[in-house]
């Protein structure tokens, strides 16, 4: 039967009008040079490091240039898969007669017979259906293809299609899964070992039916000495190295470095690209994640919380941004992937309350409005409030449970009293502090039951007069994302760049890069004056001496930085947020299901301000930067005020 194709195929190409009408039924030839599914890969910052390999489930594939292949596995296969590759023109009819005796006699199709242009074909075009229909079209494309192209990209094309089993699809996914190489540097046993198992990726899989393997392996060695490929001497040496698993072949693996960053930016992939392109586009992916700060951030967050367990802490996470770009450059998302809740990345979602972290909106709110100043006395003086119409009453208290006479400003948000906060939240109106939350890239969540699965739902442009008092203490949800974003605006003097994950990404099909992150200039949002003001009030120690003494870990030795902690009130949360001109880090700890206390008196500085000192102690050595602090922006009025120097918008004063 086979034989009848070897025989009409030249005829049918040249002469008959039987072929024409056939070949409109043909697949389109040109399409086995299309670009078949392949991994995408997400890089670090230096485009050097992987995070991850994201692909379907059972298929993974990088293409590679044959030139980039080495000489051994293209020369095995070669070998063991079709040894007149290079002198044949696309089809073996000899091998077609050959196989045709062989099948007649066994009543089935025990020989294929298949150039592996026809392997190619069968792979790329028409499949692998065993009627004489297929094998008819097979040998047809396989002739117009060798016409059309060099037996070079033939063979390219057909290496970076062919199953090597466990996964693999093409040279360079079997390389890196089995000996965890490249092509080019496989040795004489490794690539005979690969290229036995094309015929039979099951029966001849080394790591489930080893014996047959090694069988297969010494039939493409024998094969090469024939071709005059290697020595016997070579392939004695090469056969009898040791190549068993697990010290010597490995099965797939794919483990994600930062696994909760790689879900966000896979995230932001689906959405711009689709699942499709994400999971099989072959698509490289530089982030803007800097390893070196990752590891740093990972270590510290887990180390501590782990310290904290004996506190009934499980969960941390962490983000930090460069407040310069709006770059994402760490990200923890889980202390522990293996304690509750670690399979979220907490720095994203969901909401947790800021505790007096949410200072940080209401007394830049303050200073904006210019109805308080950073030297504005306080009294911080118990008091009942309620709201117009309400029948509730909201009395804050402070931490400690006690009053403190009259305060600055700046000295009542360092040492994050909660009464003159609550003070002066409504001296400037509730809702101007949702404003400048909302403006600063941190609109506060507000909770409204839960969906059909219990999971709760959460809106963040809820009405102005919807939100209470209890705003400025934390009793609306932030995530450590959106707090970063916050303090960068004032890292930056007033600017709001949103914060991005990716930098570029390209795909290998084209060779064209397909996005690139544009500069952001960032979006004045806030009267540099006012970030001024902020900075100073947050990074001068003696603001915070009364509650948390000086040079506490709040501080960086040899460095100014700005900072503010939160604790919410049941202690269910804890939050330092902090920064210098080229690093914003917020960081939080606490459990993944809120209803889950930490112990009585685990407050922010027992629990998020160590992971904060730490990373932010460490990152800026790792960055090489020096301490540095913000020129006084234009504007603004320079004045002693009780024997300090504070700082003033015009119209203000002492």
């Amino acid at each position: 039967m086979f034989a009848l194709v070897a025989i009409a195929v030249p005829s049918l190409l040249v002469t008959s009008p039987g072929y024409v009408a056939f070949a409109d039924k043909l697949p389109d030839p040109d399409a086995v040079t299309s670009a078949t599914p392949e991994d995408t890969l997400i890089y670090a910052a230096d485009n050097t490091t992987l995070l991850a390999d994201l692909h379907p489930p059972g298929y993974q594939a990088y293409f590679e240039p044959l030139s980039q292949m080495g000489s051994l596995l293209p020369a095995a296969v070669i070998s063991i898969e079709d040894r007149n590759f290079y002198s044949e023109p696309g089809i073996d009819p000899q091998g077609i007669v050959r196989a045709s005796i062989v099948d007649l006699r066994t009543h089935s199709n025990a020989e294929g017979a298949s150039t592996i242009t026809q392997q190619l074909v069968k792979l790329r075009l028409v499949g692998n259906d065993a009627t004489l229909d297929r094998k008819m079209r097979e040998a047809l494309l396989a002739f117009q293809i060798e016409r059309k192209y060099t037996k070079d990209q033939i063979l390219e094309w057909y290496l970076n299609s062919v199953f090597f089993a466990n996964t693999a699809w093409g040279t360079a996914a079997a390389s890196k899964i089995y000996f965890h190489t490249t092509t080019s540097k496989l040795d004489l046993a490794q690539a005979s070992m690969l290229a036995g198992i094309i015929r039979g990726p099951t029966i001849y899989n080394p790591l489930v039916n080893w014996t047959s393997a090694k069988q297969r392996q010494k039939t493409v060695l024998d094969a090469m000495i024939r071709d005059g490929k290697i020595t016997a001497a070579d392939a004695a040496k090469a056969f009898v190295e040791d190549l068993s698993p697990p010290a010597h072949m490995f099965m797939p693996s794919n483990q994600a470095v930062a696994p909760s960053f790689v879900r966000y930016v896979t995230s932001i992939l689906i959405n711009q690209f689709g699942a499709e392109a994400t999971y099989s586009g072959g698509m490289r992916v530089v982030t803007t994640l800097n390893p070196r700060l990752q590891d740093l951030a990972q270590r510290d967050v887990s180390q501590n919380i782990a310290k904290l367990r004996y506190r009934n802490v499980t969960q941390g996470a962490l983000v930090s941004l460069d407040p310069t770009t709006g770059a994402i450059i760490a990200m923890v998302g889980s202390a522990n992937p293996n304690a509750y809740g670690g399979q979220y990345n907490l720095a994203v979602w969901p909401p947790r309350n800021p505790g007096s972290s949410m200072k940080i909106y209401t007394y830049t709110a303050a200073i904006a409005s210019k109805k308080f100043t950073m030297t504005t006395p306080i009294r911080d003086s118990r008091f009942t409030y309620r709201e117009p119409g309400s029948t509730e009453s909201y009395t804050p208290r402070n931490y400690d449970g006690k009053t403190h006479g009259t305060c600055q400003l700046q000295a009542c948000m360092g040492n994050s009293l909660n009464i003159p906060a609550v003070k002066v939240e409504l001296g400037v109106g509730v809702a101007s502090v949702v404003q400048m939350a909302r403006a600063m890239g941190a609109p506060p969540y507000q909770q409204h039951g839960v969906d059909a699965y219990g999971n709760p739902l959460f809106t963040t442009n809820d009405p102005l007069n919807s939100y209470g008092a209890s705003l400025t203490l934390g009793g609306y949800g932030e995530t450590p994302l959106q707090m970063a974003i916050g303090a960068s605006v004032l890292a930056t003097q007033g600017l709001l760049r949103q914060p991005y994950a990716i930098n570029m990404v390209k795909s290998t099909s084209t060779g064209q890069v397909i996005y690139s992150h544009p500069a952001d200039p960032g979006k004045r949002v806030l009267d540099a004056r006012v970030a001024y003001i902020m900075q100073m009030i947050m990074s001068n120690d003696n603001n915070r001496a009364m509650i948390f003494g000086h040079n506490s870990l709040l501080t960086l030795p040899g460095r100014k930085v700005a900072v503010k902690t939160g604790t919410s009130d049941s202690f269910a949360d804890a939050w330092t947020v902090g920064f210098t001109p080229h690093i914003v880090t917020a960081v939080w700890g606490g459990n993944a299901d809120w209803r889950m206390k930490m112990t009585k008196n685990s407050d922010s500085y027992y629990i998020a301000a160590p992971m904060w000192h730490r990373f932010m102690q460490d990152a800026l050595g790792a960055l090489h930067l020096p301490n540095e602090w913000y020129s006084q922006p234009a504007g603004l009025i320079t004045a002693k005020c009780h024997g300090q120097t504070a700082w003033y918008l015009p119209g203000t004063h002492c």
